[in-house]
């Protein structure tokens, strides 16, 4: 885990409510642990370095899988 990761309990505790929850002290303490498992893969796809074409999606909406 990256110090990016591991926030301190007042950083998240802003982070949460910049998200509109309104979460007590142990609900916090429960959430937080959760936050930064999921966070670090999120810093790694952000660090990706992707040009354009890697971005690209293919949508066919008449296509039928073979079964």
């Amino acid at each position: 885990m990256s110090d990016k990761t591991s926030i301190s309990l007042e950083e998240f505790a802003t982070l949460v409510r910049r998200a509109g929850m309104s979460l007590n002290p142990e609900e916090l303490e429960l959430l937080k642990p959760t936050y930064e498992i999921y966070m670090a893969p999120v810093e790694a796809m952000q660090a990706l370095d992707l040009n354009a074409e890697d971005l690209a999606l293919t949508y066919i909406p008449d296509w039928e899988p073979k079964l």
